[in-house]
């Protein structure tokens, strides 16, 4: 449910708007975001959000872990091609090393297929 609702108003985001919707949704991000304030480069501020979430899967915040991946499966369904492969190349590798349950079990089912995808093509 909060994917629809999140959905619904952040369709076609802007590279530029994506600091800004993160620090909204996520308050423990807030911070963080306000130094990147719209001019950082999308890979940062992916990055930066991947950091936050590890974080928050090693404090155990699983309420705060959830609502990040739903974040990260909106901004890669409505983003650019750009917003797209720093979801995959920077959040999904970033986050891998610690994705263990329960971690993983919530994981949306697209982010889930690309982490799979990676894992695959990182054994051959």
């Amino acid at each position: 449910m909060a994917y629809s609702l999140v959905h619904k108003f952040f369709t076609m985001l802007p590279d530029s708007k994506i600091s800004r919707l993160l620090a909204h949704q996520i308050t423990g991000l807030a911070d963080v975001m306000e130094q990147h304030n719209g001019r950082g480069k999308v890979s940062k501020v992916i990055h930066s959000f991947a950091d936050y979430t590890r974080q928050m899967i090693r404090l155990g915040r699983m309420a705060e872990v959830k609502h990040c991946f739903t974040m990260a499966a909106v901004l890669y369904h409505n983003g650019s091609a750009l917003l797209k492969n720093a979801i995959e190349s920077v959040y999904i590798y970033t986050l891998s090393p610690v994705l263990q349950r329960p971690a993983k079990d919530l994981l949306p089912a697209t982010l889930r297929r690309i982490r799979t995808h990676h894992l695959q093509t990182a054994g051959i």
